[in-house]
């Protein structure tokens, strides 16, 4: 507990690239409380009744997609992933990276089928199967165990978003489960655990203390919180987001995403991918953060500039040496799964042109499938 608040508020006093000693100093989160612990990032039952009616061919097909799903019995026997594994870097050693990492993306892609198979089938056997699945990674301290260093990082930063997978496909289930209440409280207490030993690690500074890999953190921080009325965690979880909006450029660029020069339009979308899901989890709790306004800027001001990137690259000019960049993150339709939930909230035609060709998107990790959560066509699509 006492490793855990060091780091917290550190996040919130020591890095100058953000904010100001002083504005950190003085900035209080207590007021961010949870306040609705079935709350989720989408409004099940309104959804589920959605679906039952749309007659939108994307949707359907979606719909019925997912109800001729997989056995439990074939989550069930995915392997548990309880050692202390070295991850090979992600750029340093793709070929090898893909295949030790498979363990932590199948379990990523298990838990969003479970809970969007659940969604529409109004049943009781993927709720039972993913609380089963969760509670059998969990007896076995699935993550507790992790290889991190300093020059050797990628083992702590895989498990990110098999946390937040994890706890994000269980909101949408948790209030169906008060037959499981036992079982609930195992998972539950192992998402804490894991949760505050991962985010107990501050990550480099004016690097992964403050950048993406911050508001990943702060994503499952979020939804962990969320999930088990954890105010400290809930907290951290939207620190991310005075952060981001505090070190952002006046035009919405942030610095960190930026320093990574070819891969600058990448990570500007990436870091964005988890700063939105933060604020909809907030939002669901009463809080606007969306609107925050931080020295001018807003979550919408990040967006702007997102999608100026998208529409000419030259507007990296002011911000990165080079305006070669690597754009094959275009080309993986997860990277945009977002937009949905933005969308929904915030019409905009540049948005929806990039990917009404694209649908129906799900990301493997954040949001699951989020055309079938958010995406809300003309009843003739």
């Amino acid at each position: 507990m006492r490793a855990f608040l060091t780091v917290f508020l550190c996040f919130l006093t020591c890095q100058s690239w953000a904010l100001t000693y002083e504005e950190r100093i003085a900035l209080d989160l207590s007021r961010y409380t949870v306040r609705d612990k079935n709350a989720g990032y989408f409004n099940v039952m309104e959804r589920r009744e959605y679906l039952l009616n749309s007659r939108s061919k994307v949707l359907v097909d979606e719909v019925s997609n997912l109800q001729m799903g997989r056995s439990c019995r074939n989550y069930m026997e995915l392997p548990v992933i309880d050692q202390r594994a070295v991850v090979p870097g992600f750029y340093e050693d793709p070929v090898n990276w893909r295949d030790i990492s498979q363990p932590y993306l199948a379990f990523e892609e298990a838990v969003h089928e479970l809970a969007a198979a659940q969604l529409v089938a109004n049943d009781r056997y993927h709720v039972d199967c993913l609380i089963d699945f969760l509670l059998q990674w969990a007896e076995d301290e699935a993550f507790e165990k992790f290889y991190f260093s300093p020059v050797r990082r990628q083992a702590w930063y895989q498990i990110e978003s098999p946390l937040f997978a994890a706890a994000m496909a269980l909101s949408s289930a948790r209030m169906f489960l008060d037959d499981r209440k036992e079982d609930l409280a195992v998972v539950e207490n192992w998402l804490v655990r894991v949760a505050r030993r991962h985010a107990s690690i501050p990550g480099s500074k004016n690097g992964t203390c403050c950048n993406n890999h911050f508001y990943r953190r702060a994503l499952y921080g979020a939804m962990v919180g969320v999930l088990t009325n954890d105010d400290q965690l809930f907290q951290f979880g939207v620190s991310a987001i005075y952060s981001a909006l505090g070190g952002a450029e006046e035009d919405g660029a942030m610095p960190l995403e930026m320093q990574r020069g070819t891969l600058a339009s990448h990570y500007q979308n990436y870091a964005l991918m988890y700063l939105i899901w933060i604020a909809e989890i907030a939002e669901r709790q009463g809080y606007d953060l969306f609107n925050l306004t931080i020295e001018g800027k807003t979550l919408h001001t990040l967006v702007d500039f997102n999608m100026a990137i998208l529409e000419d690259p030259s507007v990296l000019r002011a911000h990165v040496d080079t305006l070669e960049q690597k754009l094959t993150y275009q080309q993986d339709d997860q990277y945009f799964a977002w937009f949905e939930l933005y969308l929904s909230k915030f019409p905009r035609e540049d948005m929806e042109e990039v990917i009404e060709i694209r649908r129906p998107l799900h990301n493997r990790s954040a949001g699951g499938y989020t055309t079938l959560i958010y995406h809300s066509p003309p009843e003739l699509e």
